[in-house]
């Protein structure tokens, strides 16, 4: 026991490493591509970003987490062929659901930049974002799949760590143009696709079936709920994740539309300064989202609430210095980035404090995806994106980039704080959770 502790203490080291390498990867990319491109086409860059990541989340349908939660729980009994099929399905289905957001995306360039930002010279970076969006909803959903076969270090390092330094080393090789950048990211990812698919391939005698212990077994068949569809544990997750990134893209387009794209740009650089917290709450929820769905599985609930106040613990304890920072002297951070980005220095502060209730209340949406409460999140994630919608229509156009953060901010409180209460409810079998589940 004592040697299987201290090897999960090693991978957690490693993963963090990894964390690491992507901070100072995506801190650096951020920094010299703001000063590479100026204010505003800067501004620019961070549209097509959320333009990208709104589109990919749509192409992926919910499938990366309903991947992971699917490989992890049938591993867990030795059903390594129903993992197989849940596989191919999910790249299958991501892989076309990608190919026609691309050319959705491209044909919408156009309109986009005219008729919704009021920027011509974004229609050109708009449609080379096309080319994005196949490689990045490939890139996740392998990560997924590393993270259910519990090789969280190499998901880590498909999903984030590798794309980051790329783009840097070709910011220092000299690129310089909003064009160039964009094709820059798209060879990124491809590459990111094809190391994740060389490590998959190495996995591939996983998805046999195995013999498993008879009392994990037993205690498996005893369970009430049987493992549904891929799909059926999806189709929840796609309202999740899509609601999610419209959380985080809806502020910043809204910007795009009142406010000059230097003020976009100084939002932008912000906003991604205060989710590098999503840094460590990813790490340690990328190790912990498998082992939620196992001991899910394997009816063992005792062991997975241990694990996961150890998980809240080790959230709270590593990101809170980092939000401490965010709000202690913003400033610094943001002057780093370069001229004309500490305008947003207050903004920075009041994303910090939604930051900071993430950090003490991480991962329990996780847990709830992965424990097939899929519907009780899909609800919890529609409340957020009503409240995203209200106070956004009425803040951002009256306060601008204060708005947008104070928006932003609460949006993530509710987050933390909803799917915690829901987390109590439902492991305590509560009757009004079983109500707010079915509705």
């Amino acid at each position: 026991m004592r040697l299987q502790t201290w090897r999960a203490f090693g991978r957690y080291g490693v993963g963090l490493g990894l964390r690491g390498v992507e901070v100072v990867g995506k801190l650096g990319l951020y920094i010299i591509a703001a000063r590479a491109l100026g204010a505003h086409d800067a501004g620019l860059f961070f549209l097509c970003l959320t333009w990208i990541g709104l589109a990919s989340t749509m192409a992926r349908l919910g499938l990366e987490r309903a991947i992971t939660r699917h490989i992890a729980a049938e591993l867990a009994i030795g059903q390594g062929r129903a993992a197989g099929r849940d596989l191919r399905t999910g790249l299958v289905g991501t892989g076309l659901a990608a190919t026609l957001a691309a050319v959705a995306a491209f044909a919408l360039a156009g309109p986009a930049s005219h008729l919704l930002f009021g920027a011509p010279d974004l229609e050109t970076p708009l449609r080379l974002s096309a080319l994005v969006l196949l490689p990045q909803t490939l890139t996740i959903t392998i990560g997924s799949t590393l993270a259910g076969l519990k090789r969280g270090i190499a998901a880590q390092f498909v999903q984030n760590a590798l794309w980051p330094v790329l783009m840097l080393a070709a910011l220092l090789a000299g690129i310089s143009s909003l064009d160039s950048l964009i094709l820059a990211l798209a060879g990124a990812l491809t590459l990111s696709v094809l190391v994740g698919t060389a490590l998959l391939t190495r996995d591939r005698h996983r998805f046999t079936d195995q013999p498993v212990p008879a009392d994990a077994a037993a205690s498996a068949n005893d369970r009430a709920e049987v493992l549904p569809s891929l799909w059926h544990t999806a189709r929840p997750l796609f309202v999740v994740e899509l609601v999610q990134v419209s959380l985080a893209s809806l502020p910043v387009l809204a910007l795009g539309v009142f406010v000059d794209a230097a003020s976009v740009g100084a939002f932008s650089v912000a906003n991604r300064i205060s989710m590098l917290v999503w840094v460590v709450v990813i790490c340690i929820g990328t190790f912990a989202a498998p082992n939620y769905a196992e001991l899910h599985r394997r009816g063992e609930t005792s062991r997975l609430l241990a694990m996961n106040r150890g998980v809240m613990l080790t959230v709270a304890a590593l990101g809170l210095p980092l939000v401490s920072v965010m709000m202690i002297v913003p400033e610094l951070l943001l002057d780093l980035i370069g001229q004309g980005f500490g305008s947003a220095a207050t903004a920075l502060r009041i994303l910090a404090v939604g930051q900071m209730i993430h950090c003490l209340l991480a991962c329990q949406d996780i847990l709830l995806a992965m424990t097939g409460h899929g519907r009780a999140l899909r609800r919890l994630n529609l409340l957020q994106l009503a409240v995203c919608i209200l106070l956004g229509a009425i803040l951002i156009p009256a306060f601008g980039m204060i708005g947008a953060a104070v928006v932003t901010a609460l949006t993530i409180a509710q987050g933390a704080i909803g799917t915690t209460l829901v987390r109590l409810l439902l492991f305590k079998g509560h009757k009004g959770a079983a109500a707010f589940e079915r509705a």
